[in-house]
């Protein structure tokens, strides 16, 4: 942590003195006289570093920084010539392109910790709840086997899409700060995890994807048994965190016919599981 928060810090800094000294007159009559196309290039590395590499490595896309300063370069010859070769000498140029390429190295070195952090959190929350889910982008191989298998001995298969309120478990309280809800949710989403795990049958096959949302693959299993997986799933959850999850079921073959059209209408359906007073004593 300390070390993104020198990251941060060395970022916000470099920007905020470049910003400032680049709009002291005397320096741009003297020195420098930056283009306002820099400035805008400036601004897009910022955003699309912090926003697109955090995005890229969520879903499990790893980036050099040495590609990071290749595009970039990449981008400003472009802009250059379309743009600059004609407005600025070729020494403005070269600064300017060695400020955007530094931009985006202390840009890249923020997303890239943050990225760190991320998965730090994400390993201590399955090591305190151990579970049998899959991402879902690593499981297509299981996926196809049991849709086959499903498809050719014309057996009924069914998907429980679950997901928890994270609202209601971690409440609206101002006072909760972003980092401590981040750090809530994750074990919480994990915690829904080791129960689903633990209520599901060992051949159902438990799937989970990048926003914390699950999907049990259920062989062998029609849409009358559904309702009572959720509930049970749901029981679990209310007694354990207190809190509520949303379910939504779908079946093949009578609903659909491939995983991504059973997906969808599963997380169409997604309804809060309302627990009868008795099984809430229970």
């Amino acid at each position: 942590m300390s070390d993104l928060k020198q990251s941060i810090v060395v970022l916000f800094v470099f920007v905020v003195a470049l910003l400032g000294i680049a709009n002291v007159e005397a320096f741009q009559e003297t020195v420098i006289d930056f283009s306002p196309i820099f400035f805008v290039l400036i601004a897009v590395v910022l955003f699309s570093e912090l926003i697109v590499i955090a995005w890229l490595a969520k879903t499990g896309v790893r980036t050099s920084q040495y590609s990071v300063i290749a595009f970039w370069l990449l981008v400003y010859s472009l802009v250059w010539y379309v743009y600059l070769r004609e407005d600025k000498p070729i020494s403005i140029n070269l600064i300017q392109l060695l400020l955007v390429l530094l931009t985006a190295f202390l840009a890249y070195d923020v997303a890239r910790r943050v990225d760190q952090t991320d998965l730090a959190l994400e390993k201590m929350a399955l090591n305190a709840y151990p579970n049998r889910a899959r991402e879902i982008g690593e499981a297509h191989d299981i996926i196809s086997a049991e849709i086959t298998r499903s498809r050719r001995y014309h057996h009924p298969l069914s998907i429980l899409a679950v997901r928890l309120e994270k609202s209601k478990f971690l409440g609206e309280s101002k006072d909760i700060q972003i980092l401590t809800n981040d750090i809530l949710e994750r074990f919480a989403i994990a915690k829904v995890s080791k129960l689903i795990s633990e209520h599901a049958r060992s051949t159902d096959v438990i799937l989970r994807d990048p926003d914390g949302q699950f999907f049990l693959l259920c062989p062998e299993t029609g849409p009358a048994s559904m309702n009572l997986l959720a509930e049970r799933i749901a029981q679990a959850v209310k007694m354990d965190l207190e809190a509520e999850i949303e379910c939504g079921f779908a079946s093949f073959p009578d609903e659909a016919m491939t995983f991504d059209d059973l997906l969808y209408i599963a997380s169409r359906r997604l309804t809060t599981v309302i627990l009868n007073q008795k099984e809430k004593e229970n």
